[in-house]
């Protein structure tokens, strides 16, 4: 479409110069005008950014941040919405340091792969949201939540929850897991921190999702699911850290119906040699 997008920014701006006191008529005019205007505007899009309460993970202290783009047709209707949240550690440490500085550029590189051409997501949405199957459809959107901050066995783990809906009945749910060294800061692998081979650590977690599918057939698995398991060779690229253990889980539709949601197994840190 080549079209170009902008921010909000009139209409913020235009808040920040209101008076405080009660309005005239001329100043509420002005107002409701100055509205009509922004919302009338062509390719508008509006972006914020908030930040949250502090909280722990261990010795640490951070807080999460939230920063939000939306992007609009040229009629003024949401085509579609983006939330990212992503952690910020209040410590002056190396490894806190390098941890937020890789947030920093992760909310970068997202931002700059929604406009990202050819067939960015902004695009494909502002196309469907200009086109007239679309009347009375959902704005698109791209959610990404902190679900979890974890210190555990020297590392720092951050599990984002994903989820994207580009219309139908539903979204589709994912994760991102981020594992970084207590020390320097620098992501590491799940694969490092133990000291089984990976093929050891893949048929424990083998070991664990066919134990719940034979011992809860009542979750409603797909009847193939163990041999989906079975065939599996990575399990670690779908996994987060808790204190207990590592959590493996299946995509939604990989081994059981969407409304099973991410389907999931512990296997303790001593059953994974440490």
């Amino acid at each position: 479409m080549g079209k170009r997008w902008k921010a909000l920014a009139v209409f913020a701006a235009f808040l920040l110069s209101l008076p405080t006191g009660c309005g005239t008529a001329e100043d509420l005019n002005a107002t409701d005008t100055a509205k009509e205007e922004t919302a009338a505007g062509t390719d508008t899009g509006g972006k914020g950014e908030t930040a949250g309460e502090s909280q722990t993970a261990g010795a640490y202290t951070y807080h999460v941040e939230t920063e939000e783009i939306a992007w609009n047709t040229s009629d003024g209707e949401a085509a579609l919405t983006v939330t990212l949240e992503y952690p910020v550690f209040e410590g002056d440490t190396e490894a806190e340091k390098a941890i937020n500085s890789f947030f920093r550029n992760w909310v970068a590189d997202k931002m700059a792969s929604y406009e990202a051409e050819p067939d960015s997501l902004a695009e494909e949405a502002l196309e469907f949201g200009e086109s007239e199957v679309s009347a009375g459809a959902a704005p698109w959107a791209d959610d990404y939540s902190v679900a979890a901050v974890t210190a555990v066995q020297g590392v720092i783990s951050i599990r984002q929850d994903n989820y994207l809906f580009t219309g139908g009945a539903h979204g589709m749910p994912g994760r991102e897991n981020h594992i970084f060294s207590e020390t320097e800061g620098s992501e590491v692998t799940l694969a490092s921190l133990l000291p089984l081979s990976e093929e050891e650590v893949n048929e424990r977690a083998r070991e664990a999702f066919l134990s719940r599918i034979e011992e809860h057939p009542e979750d409603g698995y797909f009847e193939d699911a163990s041999d989906t398991i079975r065939a599996k060779t990575d399990f670690l690229s779908q996994s987060y850290l808790t204190q207990e253990g590592v959590v493996f889980y299946a995509q939604p539709y990989e081994i059981g119906p969407y409304a099973s949601g991410f389907i999931e197994v512990t296997v303790p840190w001593k059953d994974l040699g440490l």
